[in-house]
């Protein structure tokens, strides 16, 4: 999903709590893909956040999305980076947020460092 940056990690909300995750405006409806390799771990409502997406990335990383209208991934499916996993809420024109929160053996990190565009290179 391509959006726009509104909230950054560790920045106080409008309430006062320091945000422990990225939120992102973006187009009503806009498409919305896993960011990393992973196993759903979690797809559907939660306590009053909507409709919230939990995918296990390996070695103590789990990525959570929430603001999501829809959710196109099951439980137990593996997703691949890049793969359409749902859309972001429709909002009457206005933009839609989106909240990723990264977290590293049950704790917040900021999620920015891994977002940024990585140089690997490949042998064979």
């Amino acid at each position: 999903m391509a959006g726009r940056l509104t909230r950054r990690w560790g920045e106080r909300d409008e309430l006062g709590a320091t945000a422990r995750g990225l939120t992102f405006a973006s187009r009503s409806g806009a498409q919305v893909v896993a960011l990393w390799d992973g196993r759903v771990e979690f797809a559907g409502p939660f306590r009053g956040y909507g409709q919230i997406l939990i995918i296990e990335h390996g070695d103590g990383y789990h990525s959570l999305l929430a603001g999501l209208e829809r959710i196109d991934a099951t439980v137990g499916q593996t997703v691949v980076a890049g793969e359409p996993v749902g859309i972001v809420s429709s909002a009457d024109g206005k933009p839609s947020l989106l909240y990723l929160e990264l977290r590293r053996h049950g704790q917040p990190i900021d999620p920015l460092p891994w977002l940024s565009p990585r140089e690997e290179k490949v042998t064979g």
